[in-house]
């Protein structure tokens, strides 16, 4: 089974309690990330959220790919339902050698930020969240480095961050 990460799933190590076989880079075709979902515990709380990512329907999207054996899958996806607040979706992946089917968590529920908020407004909600996991700030900046080592400067973090920054 294959699993595709564009978010933190790609940096913080998750996969080796459950017995990753290979990760290498891939791509997903037809989305690319939004900052548009709040955490309320990982990354931020309920009275200060954080802001994490998410994909929209457009562009492509460099992310990790995570390949497991099949008997991993229900305890995978237990897990990473609870984190992501969200079932897994099945999506066509690009790796190196060709295409395959792939879980990824695309959020589509209460946690999805309020439309028009301005990048000053959301980059005052990563200043100032924190939460079990660290900072929001500690979540754009690993997430933007990671990206780096793949080679890929992602136009919606790289706008956030100069806000973050500013």
């Amino acid at each position: 089974m294959w699993l595709f990460g564009y978010g933190s799933l790609m940096w913080d190590g998750w996969e080796t309690a459950y017995g990753c076989l290979r990760r290498m880079p891939a791509d997903l075709e037809g989305h690319s990330r939004i900052f548009n979902k709040k955490s309320l515990e990982r990354w931020g709380t309920t009275e200060c959220p954080g802001l994490t990512l998410n994909l929209k329907r457009t562009g492509t999207c460099r992310g990790v790919a995570f390949a497991f054996e099949d008997g991993a899958r229900s305890d995978i996806e237990e897990y990473l339902c609870a984190r992501e607040i969200c079932a897994a979706t099945e999506v066509p992946i690009t790796l190196p050698e060709g295409t395959v089917g792939a879980l990824t968590y695309i959020y589509d529920g209460p946690r999805l930020i309020e439309d028009g908020l301005t990048l000053e407004e959301r980059a005052g909600m990563i200043l100032a969240a924190e939460g079990v996991a660290g900072s929001s700030y500690d979540y754009i900046k690993s997430v933007r480095a990671h990206l780096a080592e793949l080679g890929v400067a992602d136009p919606e973090i790289e706008a956030l961050w100069e806000a973050v920054e500013a």
